[in-house]
């Protein structure tokens, strides 16, 4: 069965409450099937579209993505510190985590051992919002909306699962969704807004950049300068913008220098780990599989640097008119924290939102 005939049938099951995430690139892709100009954005339109589906909540997977900042901050300034495994790998990004793990294994301990926004989402739901509804993560179907075919896999990599609880049920593409939402008479235009549903509240800037090449790295010095210098904390860094496919570029915060690279494309990030003296001078790697990020990702409308362009900028323009910037000064983040996950790197916060990263092939 595929995933399209699994979410409809977990939709036709009794007892069972469907639920959505959604990565923050399908808002300026999603149009693009139902004949929007490309960068559209339709975020209230495509939570519409779902609910006319029949799926009861639907969720920002960007929320996550500044749950996996703050994570990831906590990890990276104290590798920093240590001056251990470094160069740190952002880890959002699962063929780019497949590549390494197959053919530069003996590189896994430079990523972060945070889950991706995708599989954290999953988390969350199955623990956290369980407890506050007061149901069991059973009666939960938690299918992703996802710009890449590849979290399919990831879903379904048993390290993602957290005491014998499975994460994310289902992950249907942006092809995937615009079928089957044309399948059941369902267009776009004449969908009813709506506002996601509450699980955290509403996501930081930060978290909604996580689907354009660079943006996860910004996040995360968003983050690294408000906690190393809130005094001086700086929440635009547009020198970590651009559309090449390998960009270096060498900042300063709090008085330690941090040299970052952002690559995207598989060849792009095999020549950078090869040069051995280069690959070791960075304190963080940004890795994508795709060009121009999860907004050229393979389950995507087919683009061109034209069209990527315009995805780019539409993202960009919700992070522009986002007050909050700093994944950790999101009220709704601090609150998760305070009443559930103690603080960020906490013995809780490991265990459900952490992994380990292995070999696909067996390592020696």
């Amino acid at each position: 069965m595929d995933e399209i005939e699994r979410v409809k049938e977990a939709l036709d099951k009794e007892g069972i409450q469907v639920i959505a995430q959604v990565a923050p690139a399908l808002r300026v892709t999603i149009g693009e099937l139902f004949g929007f100009p490309p960068g559209t954005v339709l975020t209230k339109k495509l939570v519409g579209a779902l609910k006319a589906l029949g799926i009861e909540k639907v969720f920002d997977t960007s929320l996550a993505a500044d749950v996996v900042t703050v994570e990831e901050g906590t990890e990276f300034i104290h590798r920093l510190e240590k001056n251990q495994n470094l160069p740190l790998f952002t880890s959002c990004c699962p063929a780019s985590v497949a590549f390494v793990e197959n053919k530069h294994k003996q590189h896994v301990n430079h990523f972060c051992a945070v889950k991706s926004p995708q599989q954290t989402m999953g988390a969350l739901i199955k623990s956290y919002y369980s407890e506050k509804m007061n149901l069991s993560h059973e009666k939960f179907f938690v299918v992703s909306i996802m710009p890449c075919v590849v979290k399919k896999i990831e879903a379904k990599r048993p390290e993602m699962d957290f005491n014998g609880i499975h994460h994310v049920d289902a992950v249907l593409t942006t092809i995937e969704l615009a079928k089957l939402l044309k399948e059941k008479g369902i267009e776009l235009k004449d969908a009813e807004e709506k506002e996601f549903d509450r699980l955290l509240g509403d996501a930081a800037g930060g978290g909604q950049l996580f689907g354009v090449t660079g943006g996860v790295s910004e996040s995360l010095l968003r983050f690294v300068s408000n906690k190393l210098d809130p005094e001086k904390k700086k929440v635009e860094f547009t020198e970590l913008r651009g559309s090449e496919g390998r960009r270096e570029m060498e900042l300063e915060i709090a008085g330690k220098k941090l040299k970052i690279a952002i690559v995207h494309g598989l060849h792009n990030l095999n020549d950078l780990i090869e040069d051995e003296k280069k690959f070791s001078s960075f304190q963080v790697i940004e890795m994508m599989a795709c060009p121009g990020g999860c907004i050229g990702g393979g389950g995507q409308p087919v683009s061109t640097p034209e069209i990527r362009e315009k995805r780019i900028q539409g993202l960009r323009s919700v992070d522009a008119k986002e007050t909050v910037k700093i994944s950790s000064d999101s009220k709704e983040v601090q609150e998760l924290y305070k009443t559930y996950l103690d603080e960020p790197g906490s013995k809780k916060a490991r265990e459900l939102l952490h992994t380990v990263h292995i070999c696909l092939e067996k390592c020696d």
